[in-house]
């Protein structure tokens, strides 16, 4: 006898097979409403897990994204340190260059001087030499006058006067050869001072080139100083802004999901 009742159960209208026998009156139709909401409701749940590990992946993605970001503004920076220390060296090394270029000028300069105490040197010798082949002309035209007038007084005292000429052409003959020795020492000094003349110019010559050299590579060094200094400022200020901006959207998807999670414990 009771097995026809569950037979018939399952073709009776009233029957719902969610909560079992109920009656199609009012209540009936409340619970269905409350299964039919509550079935939404699981599939409300479900979207929102669903949208909820889609955030959760874009954060990780955010987040790995960042930390590329980081690790290639770390990578960056190390190489803007890098930069920096190969320009302090490079400024050192201009430093370097303007000392050589300093010591060059003083080398010049002394070069100079030294090169003035010798002409002085040699117009003081020549000034001398010359005096001193004065001297002795006028004393060879002196004795050659005193000569002439003892022959002309006392002839008989022509041997002591010969001998007294003969020294004289002697002296004069020694004088002679000492002015060529001078003159000498005047034409060794000359080429001396030419060859100084020549190793200042050349000097100078060398000073001139370094200094071009150097104030071409100070430009240089300058132009690209310049150029790396803005491009490091770019850079920073790039990072500055990526990292501002992700931030901000890492702050917003975490707002976001805190949201989600409230209303989930909400519900």
């Amino acid at each position: 006898m009771g097995h026809p009742s569950k037979s018939n159960s399952a073709n009776d209208p009233s029957w719902d097979s969610t909560i079992g026998k109920a009656g199609l009156g009012k209540t009936g139709r409340v619970i269905n409403k409350l299964v039919s909401d509550n079935e939404a409701l699981k599939r409300d749940i479900q979207i929102e897990r669903l949208r909820a590990e889609e955030a959760k992946q874009a954060a990780r993605m955010v987040e790995e994204k960042m930390e590329r970001l980081i690790s290639d503004y770390e990578s960056r920076l190390l190489e803007a340190n890098v930069t920096k220390t190969l320009l302090a060296r490079k400024e050192r090394q201009v430093e370097s260059l303007t000392a050589a270029v300093e010591l060059e000028r003083a080398r010049s300069k002394d070069a100079l001087g030294r090169e003035k105490v010798w002409r002085d040197e040699v117009e003081t010798l020549r000034q001398s030499s010359q005096v001193q082949v004065d001297e002795a002309n006028n004393h060879a035209q002196l004795m050659e006058g005193r000569y002439n007038a003892i022959a002309s007084h006392w002839k008989d005292q022509g041997d002591e006067t010969m001998r007294v000429v003969t020294k004289m052409r002697s002296e004069i003959v020694d004088i002679a050869s000492e002015r060529r020795k001078d003159d000498d020492k005047i034409n060794t000094l000359r080429e001396l001072c030419d060859q100084q003349h020549s190793n200042i110019d050349e000097l100078q010559r060398q000073k001139d080139e370094i200094l071009a050299q150097f104030t071409t590579y100070k430009r240089e060094q300058e132009d690209q100083l310049r150029d790396i200094k803005t491009l490091t400022d770019q850079r920073e200020q790039h990072m500055e802004k990526l990292l501002s901006e992700s931030k901000e959207a890492l702050d917003k998807l975490r707002w976001a999901l805190n949201v989600k999670k409230n209303v989930k414990d909400a519900q």
